[in-house]
């Protein structure tokens, strides 16, 4: 796993972008992008980068292992390449799931957030056979790792790890963040709606972001905000 270290402050691995500048430009379309986030956050906070999840050659290689378990202690294995003890993660759809998968696995976490992505009601089954159904068409190895990772969350028991959740944990989604792809619909921004009340009374943050879609971490300007709005206090103490 390849980690790069920006800026100084408390430690904040963001989960997207999630690629690296050492990425080749075909696999990072969002350079520009990830350009952006990191100059509103270095400034404040050192942040990582990985290389996560592994594409091409690198997935063919861990398809088979590619599980929650294993991610988890990859992610904390570069934790502590870095010197990271604990620290902050920023994660945002499949990002947002290790973030909640690590939240609920170790106790390193100084805080969690979680974007475009429902930490309740979250559709792992639906996710599952979409990811098969791409494996089976594309014949891919990156789409069989992601079906390898979703495939043990089926049976995850989602409310009551969640609800042991301690860290100081926000979730954020576009308001009409609805995923429509190859038959499949993915209902973020309203599952998150309808289980914002029971997040928090769990002691979630939850923020909806009205007129926006899935597409919402391509804006950093709008994003960076809240995301800091969240973190600064807790961790900075502004």
């Amino acid at each position: 796993m390849h980690v790069e270290t920006y800026g100084d402050g408390p430690w904040l691995f963001v989960g997207w972008p999630i690629r690296t500048r050492n990425t080749p430009a075909q696999f990072d379309p969002a350079a520009s992008v990830r350009e952006r986030y990191l100059d509103q956050l270095t400034g404040n906070y050192r942040v990582v980068l990985m290389d996560c999840p592994p594409t091409g050659d690198d997935a063919a290689a861990v398809v088979d292992t590619f599980t929650p378990d294993r991610v988890t202690a990859d992610v904390l294995a570069a934790a502590d390449a870095a010197g990271a003890d604990r620290f902050a993660w920023y994660g945002y759809s499949w990002s947002a799931v290790v973030g909640l998968q690590l939240a609920a696995r170790s106790r390193r976490l100084t805080a969690l957030v979680c974007g475009g992505w429902p930490p309740l009601g979250a559709p792992y089954r639906d996710m599952l056979l979409w990811a098969e159904g791409r494996a089976q068409r594309t014949g891919l190895p990156d789409w069989a790792l992601t079906a390898t990772y979703y495939r043990e969350l089926v049976s995850w028991p989602e409310r009551q790890a969640v609800s042991q959740i301690a860290c100081p944990r926000m979730a954020f989604a576009g308001s009409d963040d609805v995923i429509v792809s190859e038959g499949s619909t993915f209902r973020v921004g309203p599952l998150l709606a309808e289980n914002r009340a029971e997040l928090e009374a769990m002691g979630w943050s939850v923020q909806l972001i009205d007129g926006h879609r899935h597409d919402l971490f391509m804006n950093p300007d709008v994003v960076v905000p809240l995301v800091r709005g969240f973190l600064d206090p807790i961790l900075i103490g502004t």
